[in-house]
């Protein structure tokens, strides 16, 4: 076979190679698509914030260590292309109820250091700052129990427990580079033994070196007395908004107001910005009756996805252009699917996710990008159920 005969034959051959790889792809990508349809349009990557910006993200609770990477990947590009530029993650060490001598980390509900850095990476590759906020929650609480009544036999024992746990946390924090650790959630009966809270604080500081906050409820706020030593003055927002179920949205916004003009007052006196670590309302009908008892009505209604929706319209209102605010996480995430059957606190493929998309979008908006810098988007090589 002479030169030219080669040529053309090797012309023939890749012409067909790339022929049949370009229809591949295309037939994969029809795959996809057709496995992952979404009601909503994808929002383009945030570049990742400096630090001292306003956060503006969503919640993601990791229950199990085992798969936490792939889903990772899933989850964080979903918050991604919400628009969100932060990703608070909550984790919990676990107590087996008020009254236990003590509480561990539990390696089937807490991920490894190593799987800790690839989370964070696949955060910060994602334009997403990061929130850690460890958490304490009892296995087999007797009756109503939860963290904010925990009572030990010994406070000096728990809270040095406390202490060693915290600073496991601040070294993985550290080493991930993550923007803001929460040193505390909710703990309402621990919060009077001021001294060790200053303590852990301290200690927490010498390991890492990015911002502090507490999340306090939204009812006890008052009573901590250690904001001082913090950056941020964290906490949940489940307030009381109306005594009966689906509120119009007017009277929710009226309800704000109050709560609105005294926290700010408050917040005037310790000079610290407010981040609200948890910003959401279950969709079921009453959800602004008790925004913190999950158990309200825990039926999938069209009605209560609409207070949902409103609850969210609410707050978006009272809350924009308010300076004071250093955050906003709305809670939360998870990797369930949610829908139209779902009655518990996400807002995915809900109503409350339109609203949500539409008030990122509005953010990025008004956002300068000559303040940001740029971090390319993670691409998983798995993705989790």
């Amino acid at each position: 076979m002479n030169f030219m005969w080669k040529l053309t034959l090797l012309a023939v051959v890749i012409t067909v190679a790339l022929w049949w790889a370009d229809d591949g792809e295309k037939q994969t990508a029809k795959t996809i698509e057709k496995a992952t349809p979404s009601i909503f349009t994808p929002a383009p990557r945030l570049p990742l914030l400096n630090s001292d910006q306003t956060y503006h993200g969503v919640a993601w609770q990791i229950h199990h260590s085992k798969d936490c990477v792939e889903k990772a990947g899933k989850i964080l590009s979903e918050i991604a292309d919400l628009g969100a530029d932060t990703v608070l993650i909550s984790n919990a060490g676990v107590q087996e109820h008020a009254g236990s001598e003590t509480f561990r980390i539990d390696p089937e509900v807490t991920p490894t250091p190593q799987q800790w850095q690839q989370i964070f990476k696949i955060a910060h590759d994602n334009g997403l700052r990061v929130i850690l906020m460890p958490i304490v929650l009892l296995s087999d609480p007797r009756g109503s129990e939860w963290r904010g009544v925990i009572n030990p036999p010994s406070w000096d024992d728990w809270l040095e427990q406390y202490r060693k746990f915290m600073l496991h946390f601040a070294r993985i924090a550290a080493d991930g580079k993550v923007e803001v650790l929460i040193v505390g959630s909710e703990l309402v009966s621990a919060k009077t033994y001021v001294e060790h809270w200053q303590t852990i604080i301290r200690e927490v500081r010498k390991v890492y070196p990015g911002k502090l906050s507490y999340s306090g409820n939204w009812d006890h706020y008052k009573h901590v007395e250690f904001w001082d030593e913090l950056d941020l003055i964290g906490m949940t927002s489940y307030y009381k908004l109306s005594e009966d179920p689906n509120p119009t949205l007017k009277k929710l916004i009226d309800e704000w107001k109050p709560i609105k003009a005294g926290l700010l007052r408050w917040q005037k006196k310790i000079g610290k910005p407010l981040l609200f670590t948890e910003v959401g309302w279950c969709s079921q009908e009453g959800a602004s009756v008790e925004p913190w008892n999950y158990y309200h009505n825990q039926n999938a209604t069209h009605a209560g996805h609409q207070e949902q929706r409103r609850n969210y319209l609410a707050f978006m209102d009272t809350w924009k252009d308010t300076p004071e605010v250093g955050g906003i996480i709305w809670w939360e995430w998870p990797d369930s699917d949610g829908g139209q059957d779902d009655y518990n606190y996400t807002p995915k493929d809900k109503p409350a996710e339109g609203e949500l998309r539409r008030w990122f979008q509005n953010i990025r908006q008004k956002s300068r990008p000559a303040t940001r810098r740029t971090r390319p988007t993670s691409i998983p090589t798995s993705v989790g159920n």
